[in-house]
């Protein structure tokens, strides 16, 4: 059987991937403008407040018991589904318990709207869940399936959000349409592992749950951790700034993170394989340096670019009801920065090599973090306050990660390529800059920007290669 080239089969698992998340921000692109215009700040703040608290929650729902599954899947492939009939009769408990924690909080909310949400959202959203599959495709390296289904997807919701969503009253439409596209593609994606040749044991062996569920309590630790200090900016917005700033919070943080979703797919791609070379020092070393690359010549100009055009993207995408957010949106630009250094080293790095203890250390340090910058900084500074903790949270998950990564590891900044990206996205900025005084059409002053980033990059590269070449030559002579 003729063995396919690595490098063609993973630079085609990078090409499914990235083109699904292309097309997913393309979806997002139209789906968040339109919604952020439909249901006005106030109410589009609401709903991402929903689903903040539905996120803490989830952890209740599921804790850390799927993240385990994946990390045993990529690392052991087919014989880890053998813990699956475990881990879903662990789930239906937990899930039960996450319900009942729904309708206790929707309980306290005087908006009536809000109340329905929980209850149909955040119900809805654990027990859907409870067949998700999504993650396990990408363990099992079916990087094209899973493309195909995630396109779907999006593309399910995004027509019932166009068909549906005309208003604020029709805010359910909201919630149905996720649960509802999420529901089909996960029957389709376990249809398709089972074709793969994934087998499901019917008996549920209790002797395996201690070994589960320890494991499991490390990532269901990190999971809150990491809700803790990316999702609590939405409540504390609420509670000291009121329902408008949540709005303007909301619209921010959710733009950045759309092209921060940019940023996963290789990390995405690199994760599975990192999982299986943990035991083969040159080799996951090789991969890591790889990955600090590739983040390092993709995130840093995505954060300049967003700072240097914010005043022309946000009244694009969200409206110009929404220009009080272009501070914030500049404020926030550094995440762009500082969550693909986290996702790297704590997300990617320490969650492949199966270092628990380490991993949830990092999100611990950075939910700490986090909270106490939200409650400090917000209630002294507003909604800056509110963008600068988002950023600076990241940052404490990053530091403590890359202090806990094992010595081999610990040169991976003394990588010429962050000097690379640095030096071409600051002249990627002057260009932007003199192009903008000419004129404002942002679909011009951003294809100025990349086209002057991507030929700069190229020429540094270049130079940096001959100089190694030259090294090389000396050294042999």
């Amino acid at each position: 059987m003729k063995q396919t080239n690595p490098v063609w089969r993973y630079g085609g698992f990078v090409f499914s991937a990235g083109g699904a998340r292309l097309t997913g921000v393309f979806i997002t692109s139209l789906t968040f403008p339109y919604l952020v215009r439909h249901l006005g700040i106030e109410m589009y703040g609401l709903w991402s407040y929903v689903v903040a608290v539905c996120a803490f929650l989830d952890n209740v729902a599921d804790p850390g018991l799927s993240t385990y599954l994946i990390q045993q899947v990529a690392s052991r492939r087919l014989a880890a589904f053998e813990l699956v009939p475990d881990i879903v009769a662990i789930r239906l408990l937990s899930s039960s318990l996450a319900v009942v924690l729904v309708f206790a909080v929707s309980r306290f909310e005087t908006h009536a709207d809000i109340r329905r949400l929980f209850l149909f959202y955040g119900a809805g959203f654990f027990l859907t869940n409870l067949i998700g599959c999504e993650q396990l495709l990408g363990a099992m390296e079916m990087f094209h399936a899973r493309s195909l289904l995630t396109v779907t997807q999006q593309a399910m919701y995004a027509a019932g959000i166009f068909l549906f969503v005309r208003s604020q009253r029709d805010i359910l439409w909201l919630p149905g349409s996720i649960l509802t596209s999420v529901l089909l593609t996960n029957i389709v994606g376990w249809v398709l592992l089972r074709r793969r040749g994934v087998r499901l044991g019917r008996t549920v062996t209790f002797q395996r749950w201690k070994g589960i569920l320890t494991p499991s309590a490390h990532y269901a630790v990190s999971s809150l951790m990491a809700d803790g200090y990316r999702r609590t900016g939405h409540i504390v917005v609420r509670w000291f700034l009121g329902e408008h700033a949540l709005g303007l919070y909301a619209a921010a943080t959710r733009l950045v993170e759309i092209l921060h979703h940019l940023l996963h797919v290789v990390l995405n791609v690199m994760m599975p394989r990192m999982a299986i070379s943990a035991k083969s020092e040159p080799g996951f070393t090789r991969l890591a340096h790889l990955a600090t690359s590739v983040v390092a010549l993709t995130s840093i100009p995505l954060a300049v670019g967003l700072f240097s055009t914010a005043h022309l993207l946000v009244p694009l995408v969200m409206g110009h009801t929404y220009l009080e957010d272009i501070a914030l949106v500049r404020w926030m630009s550094a995440y762009l920065i500082t969550a693909p250094a986290a996702m790297l080293l704590s997300g990617t790095i320490l969650y492949a090599m199966g270092r628990h203890r380490a991993y949830t250390a990092s999100m611990v340090g950075g939910a700490l973090a986090g909270v106490g910058l939200y409650l400090t900084l917000i209630p002294a500074m507003g909604l800056t306050g509110a963008g600068l903790a988002f950023v600076l949270a990241e940052l404490a998950v990053a530091v403590i990660a890359g202090v806990l990564l094992p010595s081999g590891l610990h040169d991976l900044w003394k990588n010429r390529l962050i000097g690379v990206a640095v030096l071409a996205a600051l002249l990627m900025a002057a260009i932007v800059k003199a192009v903008n005084l000419r004129t404002s059409r942002p679909l011009l002053v951003v294809s100025a920007g990349i086209f002057v980033y991507v030929l700069a990059t190229a020429w540094f590269v270049k130079k940096w290669l001959i100089a190694q070449a030259r090294v090389s030559q000396q050294a042999q002579a």
